[in-house]
This record gives structure tokens, sequence and C-alpha cells, in this order.
């Protein structure tokens, strides 16, 4: 395998298992609490209200949408927006933060099986042309970004979130 998707794997596991952190410091009362609506809890143009549960639940299904398709699509091929009702319904029927981390465990065996051409093939998604390796980093990007979300909402429930990159264990690919 490339070096860069070592690395991409290496960095991608430690952040979904320390964003785990987040939503375990996360007042189990408030996991279908949305704060206060206001510009600094907006988390795009097309959502500004939504719950630590759904948020989570969004990033889950988005990876496994992405992990899914990049080896599905043909080259030039569009990848479709997530949908995936029966991974969705894992989240009704188990624990939320174990089904998040059983659904990751299945993307690290799916990527695991990844070529180096699905890792450089082109693909678009949301209007832009991608490669299956700039999308994985497009990925890792969004759940960075949803952590930071999460991390809005443990602070307005007065709750010190983790330091973000200081992963277990430190050393880093």
């Amino acid at each position: 395998m490339p070096e860069e998707f070592t690395r991409f794997l290496t960095l991608f596991d430690r952040l979904v298992r320390y964003s785990d952190d987040w939503v375990a410091r996360m007042d189990a009362g408030k996991m279908d609490w949305a704060p206060i609506e206001n510009a600094s809890t907006r988390f795009g143009t097309r959502v500004s209200r939504i719950t630590v549960r759904s948020l989570l639940i969004h990033t889950v299904l988005a990876e496994r949408n992405w992990v899914r398709a990049i080896p599905a699509c043909e080259p030039g091929g569009v990848i479709p927006l997530p949908s995936d009702p029966a991974a969705a319904a894992r989240f009704e029927q188990g624990d939320l933060r174990a089904t998040a981390l059983a659904l990751h465990d299945e993307n690290l065996e799916a990527l695991g099986r990844y070529t180096p051409a699905e890792l450089g093939k082109k693909v678009h998604f949301v209007g832009r042309e991608w490669s299956g390796m700039g999308l994985l980093w497009g990925m890792y990007a969004h759940r960075a970004f949803h952590v930071g979300n999460i991390d809005i909402y443990l602070r307005q429930s007065d709750v010190v979130g983790p330091e973000f990159f200081e992963f277990n264990p430190a050393i880093m690919a």
C-alpha cells in the first residue's frame, strides 16, 4: 500500500477512536439536546440545529457511504449522498457509541481491501472531482469538523472536551 494510505489509516482510526472520547463526555440526557440556535452554533448553510446523537450518526453513515462507494464507483462516476437505512437502523437497535465504533471497524476492514487503483480513481461527489485518496482525506476532515461541533455542545454544557490531537497512543504515523 502507498505510504500516504498507510498514514491515513493510522490517523483516521485514531481520530475516530479519539472522537469517541468527546461523545463519552456528553451527559446521556443531552445526547438529543440542541443548544440555543445562534450564529455560533451554525454548522454550515444547511444545518443550524442538530443533536450530538444526530451529528455522530451523520458522520458515521457518511464515512460508511464514502468507504463503500469509492471501489464501487466507475472511474469518473458520481458518488451518491449517503442512504443506508440498514446501517441507520443499527443505531436504533443498539448503544450509540458501540454501534458507531462497530461501523468504523467495518469501514477499516473495507479500507483494508482497497487497491492502489481505487485510491487513485477519479470520482465526483457534491459537484467536485476527487481522487479516491483525496475523498478519504476529505472524510477525515469531515469527522474533524463535526468533532469541533460536538466540542461546542460540550462546552455549552459546561463540560471540557479532550485536547485535540492528543491521541492514545501518542506515537503518530
